[in-house]
């Protein structure tokens, strides 16, 4: 009975063992999509949005926001296929078809983006005055 008992036990060991440890591996499947978002002079554009969509069904996966250099990294991405797409003001939207995720892999991609020609973005403000402003005024 007690060796009945010792055989279970360590079967139960092995095959929690075993669970564990596909778990792990599953968790550590996921890869990295990282790169540098440019402009047609080789300069970097700044805090651009990288975003990833599935390519299927062009739903959001995951997002970021570049650094000053126009750098970004995209972690935890399942394996499958991707749309990466990148947007700034002033620039017009540029998508990478076709990005293939396999397990823990690390993808670097370059996105050259191309400036609006003719565009340039006017920030105007005023301030209107109240009659609070008014009356301040008149003391």
């Amino acid at each position: 009975m007690k060796t009945s008992r010792n055989f279970q036990f360590k079967r139960v060991l092995v095959l929690s063992g075993m669970a564990f440890f596909s778990f792990l591996s599953y968790i550590n499947a996921s890869g990295i999509i990282k790169g540098q978002v440019i402009d047609e002079n080789n300069q970097p554009v700044e805090y651009a949005t990288a975003v990833l969509k599935n390519s299927k069904t062009n739903k959001f996966v995951a997002g970021t926001v570049c650094n000053h250099k126009g750098e970004f990294v995209l972690k935890d991405v399942n394996p499958g296929e991707y749309i990466l797409s990148t947007n700034m003001i002033g620039y017009e939207k540029k998508e990478v078809q076709k990005i293939i995720i396999d397990k823990k892999q690390v993808i670097e991609k370059k996105v050259v983006m191309n400036e609006v020609p003719g565009k340039s973005i006017v920030v105007v403000a005023k301030k209107t005055t109240s009659e609070n402003d008014k009356q301040t005024a008149e003391r």
